[in-house]
């Protein structure tokens, strides 16, 4: 048995252009969103779908069928996590469509569909980790690990963070973090003149009087001075060292290339390190 408690989440609500693979279309929004582990739903119709089933005695897949025609989505249901170490969306869904002889039903594993129109609604999981790997007793790629993010560590004496209440912000920077039209907006905005969040003052706490190391590499549990975000933490590093997932005072999920920007050590904070963010030379 695997359990996991989640404490801390989102809400993603949203709709996919017509034309475009269902399946495809709700993993793209996970990955521009940073959605590791979520439960999906979503309601509407497709212009054609493709469904599987899975046969418990053979332990193997039944081949895919393919059906082009009007189809109503009754229920369609899933969830996100990873495996093999990229984003997988598990899904299931019943469909009706219209046939001579009255309203034919059609359900099983959802492989793909081409959307008519689909409304979606993903409960995202942010302090949670989901990885499938192939489970021995069924065959199936079942979660192998739920990996807890963000908890105490019990043996930690540290005081407790004080909740930050974020500054006003003015509209046109709201819109900039809200929408986040794509990673590469986000990580290269760095002048100084599109800034319209006051970052927060540096308050280093030096854990002891060893010295800062200037080679020192950013670490989950590590905190950020961002010119434009302010104060954030960071929750994870992505790829070969390529991306760092940080959390702003206001809990929203922000994502830094490493490529483009440079990380400074400048002191501790509550026994981790903190970096101030700047952008690098070009």
């Amino acid at each position: 048995m695997i359990v996991a408690e989640s404490r801390r989440g989102r809400r993603l609500v949203g709709r996919l252009d017509r034309g475009t693979d269902v399946i495809e279309g709700l993993a793209e929004v996970c990955r521009s969103k940073s959605v590791r582990a979520a439960e999906i739903r979503a309601l509407g119709s497709l212009e054609q779908v493709t469904v599987s089933e899975y046969d418990q005695r053979t332990r193997a897949a039944k081949p895919s069928r393919r059906f082009d025609a009007q189809l109503e989505i009754l229920n369609l249901y899933g969830n996100v996590s990873e495996r093999d170490g990229k984003l997988f969306i598990n899904a299931r869904a019943t469909l009706s469509r219209e046939r001579d002889n009255g309203i034919e039903l059609i359900g099983g594993h959802l492989v793909g569909g081409r959307v008519f129109a689909v409304e979606f609604v993903i409960d995202v999981f942010d302090d949670l980790v989901l990885r499938r790997a192939t489970d021995a007793a069924t065959g199936l790629p079942l979660w192998r690990e739920a990996i807890s993010m963000g908890e105490p560590d019990p043996g930690d004496a540290s005081p407790p963070h004080v909740p930050f209440e974020p500054p006003a912000r003015s509209i046109a920077a709201q819109a900039h973090v809200d929408e986040k039209p794509s990673w590469q907006d986000v990580v290269t905005a760095s002048s100084t003149a599109e800034v319209a969040v006051e970052a927060a003052p540096v308050e280093v706490v030096a854990a002891d009087s060893a010295p800062l190391d200037p080679d020192a590499r950013v670490t989950p549990g590590d905190f950020l001075d961002h010119p434009k975000f302010g104060r954030c933490q960071v929750e994870r590093i992505e790829g070969d060292y390529e991306f760092v997932s940080a959390r702003m005072r206001n809990q929203r999920l922000i994502r830094l290339s490493l490529d483009v920007l440079n990380f400074t050590l400048v002191g501790r904070e509550q026994g981790h390190q903190l970096f101030k963010v700047e952008p690098a030379a070009r």
